[in-house]
This record gives structure tokens, C-alpha cells and sequence, in this order.
């Protein structure tokens, strides 16, 4: 056990992180398996001895056609836990309907939670997880720690498989989709929403007082200032998920500055990744917005979906996020409020990418568990998913898109938001980047509060580039801890 009276380093808590996905929920486990898993790195077996995970899905058993390429018994049962976010579980439950629609005699439960640790621990421990699971929002689980305990299935044979629609499914994907699920060369998730990060704001506010999207750092902090004349606040911020959004603010307009090299210098978790200049630069313009006012009082005190709320509901003019957001804030967000997202703006006139660069990328992980007990009928739940009816249903009731192509009607189902996805990522063409560190090595729990005492006045910028720096020196020098390679 870790003793609580001795403070931790980063890398102590990573390794934290690792063994209480093995222990914390250890009562239902013998001390013989958990000796066995918290070995760290090392292959887990079974009882009998055999290995216990890491390898392809298993085959469901039934003979595989190009209907049914994983050949799914037809009565299997599946189990799918959904993350209950920012986009809800509807499309799930709605994928479920499509499943059964294939495979009538299947018991298909769809169930959801904002818990996804505390809830499937017990079930990874206990060798019961369920067939695919969502592993996103603030309980999520330690995936790269997964990965390297061999508790998840690596999911290639999904991209080879016949799409419901005609064609492979890898052919039906958007450029680009399964690197963000992509560890060392092996795919282990399917990320199924296609994510743009964005800075929105309301086009009726906007038209109504004349205001224009801001392209530069120079015209944002103007915004904030006349914001702040007219009694508002640039940001609205709360809690430590609205903080972390700001740091991904910052770390966008950084590699817009300086290039995708600040961005692989993070992911290589490189001994002077947050000294690099562009990082220093934005850092600093992000204190000046705080010295400045330009964020509403008291987040620190508050969730971020009632910041969003305050944002929404006029009291603040800005906020970043990912296009999630509309969905997210659908019921108490004004019907007439029009939301709209624009790429971040340029630090100055000689940034390395252009203004219409976006950060772009694969989100919502879905992964099959190297235990699962029918791994097919969750690789069946995916391409079920990957069809453009399921899809379109998705955009439709999320306004996001997924990582499928040719899915999103012109008129947006009458989305500002998802139209101006749309828009964004037909404008950025290639420019698109997207940083792993974060998600790799799982150092949310140790940033965020870093960026809730930044906004808050309690760190500066040098402080929070220092303190973090720290937390990836002690990962990248300890060799307990496995390093995905950079691309």
C-alpha cells in the first residue's frame, strides 16, 4: 500500500494509477491474481496458465461470412457500456436496436455511466468485463496502463471487415481516424467521434453587437476588454475539466506558433518540451488574460457544465471546447443562441501553421477487452456502429460527427455548431494536429489542477510550465512505465 503520510512524485502516481486499476477494487479478487497482475508490463494468464489477454479478438464461433465477419454466434449475448457524457447514450441504445436487427435471438444490454472506472474495475479484476466498453470522461480508465497489463484486445480485424454499407469498413473512415486508437503500430481502440476543438460563441451575440471572430491573440484580448466594459467576462471557467480545457487551448495556439514539432516534442515527452518558445509564449499570454480580468470569478468553486451554463446564458462571451459542446448544452442553451466554433486564434504573424489549422482528432474510445467473453459480438457492436445510418443518427442527435465519411447533410440537421465543424475542417485541409501526451500516459488527474490554480491566480505561467515539465521528466526516466512511439 502507498503511504499516505509520504508525498507522491508524478511518476509514483502514474504507477498509482496502475495499481489501483489491479487493487482498488480487490475484494472480489484472490491475492493470488492481483500478485500475478501488479507486475506491471508483464502478460497476465488465466487460471489454467494460458494467456489472458493482449492478442487479436477471438472469433465468436460461428462460421464467418462476409455478413457476419466475425462470426457471431447468433444467440450470443453482448454487453456494451457506454460513457454517459457530453454526447449522451441514445446512439447506443439506438446501435443496440441495429444489432438485434442483425441478430434477432442476441440478448443485447446497452448500459451507461459517467463511472467507468469505479464501475468496470471490479469487473476487469473479476475476469467479467463486458464485450466493449467507452472509455472516456473524467473516471475513465488508465488505457495506456491497460494496454501494458494486456487487458485489451487489439482490434485490426474490424478495419478488414466488410462495412454494412459495401467495402471495408477501413475504406468508410476519414483519413487519419485510427491513429489516436493506434499504440506502437497495434490498434487496440476505435475512437467514434470525430472531435474539433474550437473556441464558440454565439453568431446572434456576435452579429447583433458587430463583433467578428477573433483570428489573432491581439484581437481576442480586445474582445476581452470590450467584454468586460459591457459588464461580461471573455471566459467563463469551473472546476478542473473547464481548467484542462484551457490548457488545451494554450498547447493549440503553441503548436499553431510553432509547429507540429511542439507537438511531438510533448508526446516524446522530450526533457525541454514545455521550455520550447512557442509554448513559453502562449503560456504567458494566457497569465496576461488572467491578470486582466477576462475570466469570470469563482470557477474554481463550480463544474464546468454550470461555467458552460454561465457562458450560455450570456454572463461570458468565449469558451473552449470540443464540438461536443452543443450537445452537452442543449437543454438550457437559448434555441435562438446559434452556436458557433472557430479555430483558435494565431499568436502572432508568424506562426508556422495558418489560422484555419485546427486541432483535430478521433475521440470517444471504444475498446473490446482481451477478456471479454463474446470479444466478437463487440467488434460486431463497432461495425454496427460504423454504419452511415447509425451514423447519420448519431450527427443528428449529437451535432458531431463521426470518424465515418460522407455522413453529414449539407443542411447539418440544422446545427450551427455541426455546420461550422463542417466548415472548419474543410477550411484546415491537411493542417490538422493533435497532441497524445495527455491521454498516453494518463496525466490528466496530475495536470488539471495545475490549470484550476493557473486561472485561479494561485500559479503562474512559469510555475505551470516548470510543474509540468516535471510530471513528464519523471515518466519518460521511469522504465516501469511503457512509451508509445511518436509518428
Amino acid at each position: 500500500m502507498d503511504d499516505p503520510s509520504v508525498p507522491l512524485t508524478p511518476a509514483d502516481r502514474l504507477g498509482a494509477s496502475r495499481r489501483r486499476f489491479l487493487a482498488l477494487a480487490g475484494a472480489g479478487a484472490s491475492g493470488t491474481a492481483l500478485a500475478a497482475c501488479a507486475t506491471g508490463g508483464g502478460s497476465s494468464s488465466g487460471s489454467d496458465g494460458s494467456d489472458a489477454g493482449g492478442g487479436d479478438v477471438a472469433d465468436g464461433g460461428a462460421e464467418k461470412t462476409k455478413d457476419n465477419p466475425f462470426g457471431v454466434k447468433p444467440d450470443a449475448a453482448v454487453d456494451v457500456v457506454i460513457f454517459n457524457g457530453g454526447y449522451g447514450d441514445q446512439y447506443a441504445k439506438d446501435a443496440g436496436e441495429g444489432y438485434k436487427k442483425l441478430h434477432p435471438d442476441a440478448d443485447v444490454q446497452v448500459s451507461s455511466t459517467v463511472n467507468i472506472q469505479p464501475e468496470l474495475q471490479p469487473r476487469f479484476i473479476g475476469g467479467t468485463p463486458p464485450d466493449l466498453f467507452d472509455n472516456s470522461g473524467a473516471q475513465n480508465m488508465n488505457q495506456s496502463a491497460l494496454i501494458s497489463e494486456k487487458k485489451l484486445a487489439q482490434i485490426e480485424a474490424l478495419l478488414s471487415a466488410e462495412s454494412i454499407d459495401g467495402g471495408t469498413v477501413e475504406d468508410s473512415l476519414l483519413p487519419g481516424a485510427t491513429a489516436p486508437g493506434t499504440y506502437s503500430g497495434k490498434l487496440y481502440a476505435l475512437n467514434y467521434v470525430y472531435t474539433v476543438f474550437a473556441l464558440w460563441y454565439s453568431a446572434k451575440e456576435f452579429e447583433e453587437r458587430g463583433w467578428s471572430a477573433p483570428t489573432t491573440w491581439d484581437e481576442l484580448m480586445a474582445l476581452g476588454e470590450t467584454a468586460k466594459g459591457a459588464g461580461q467576462a471573455l471566459f467563463a471557467w469551473g472546476g478542473q475539466n473547464a481548467a484542462d480545457y484551457f490548457q488545451e487551448l494554450a498547447l493549440s495556439i503553441a503548436i499553431k506558433q510553432g509547429g507540429v514539432e511542439v507537438q511531438k516534442n510533448l508526446d516524446k515527452l522530450d526533457a525541454k518540451a514545455f521550455e520550447q518558445q512557442s509554448i513559453v509564449d502562449a503560456y504567458n499570454a494566457m497569465q496576461d488574460a488572467i491578470t486582466a480580468g477576462y475570466f469570470l470569478p469563482g470557477g474554481a468553486g463550480i463544474k464546468h457544465t454550470e461555467a458552460q451554463t454561465q457562458w450560455v446564458t450570456g454572463k461570458a462571451v468565449m469558451y473552449p471546447s470540443g464540438s461536443w459542446i452543443e450537445n452537452e448544452q442543449r437543454g438550457v442553451t437559448p434555441e435562438d443562441y446559434r452556436m458557433t466554433g472557430s479555430p483558435v486564434p494565431l499568436l502572432s504573424s508568424d506562426a508556422k501553421l495558418p489560422f484555419e489549422a485546427i486541432h483535430g482528432t478521433a475521440g470517444e474510445p471504444f475498446f473490446v477487452p482481451a477478456q471479454a467473453k463474446n470479444g466478437a459480438g463487440g467488434l460486431e457492436f463497432l461495425r454496427v456502429m460504423l454504419s452511415k445510418e447509425q451514423c447519420e443518427n448519431f450527427a443528428k442527435i449529437t451535432s458531431s460527427p463521426t470518424i465515418v465519411k460522407d455522413t453529414i447533410p449539407d443542411d447539418a440537421f440544422g446545427s450551427t455548431a455541426l455546420a461550422s465543424v463542417n466548415s472548419m475542417i474543410a477550411a484546415a485541409g491537411d493542417n490538422v494536429f493533435h497532441f497524445n501526451f495527455n491521454d498516453w500516459y494518463g496525466m490528466g488527474p496530475d495536470l488539471k489542477p495545475l490549470w484550476t490554480e493557473f486561472i485561479n491566480g494561485d500559479k503562474n505561467a512559469d510555475q505551470v510550465r516548470e510543474e509540468s515539465q516535471k510530471l513528464i521528466d519523471a515518466i519518460r526516466e521511469d522504465d516501469s512505465i511503457e512509451k508509445f512511439d511518436v509518428q
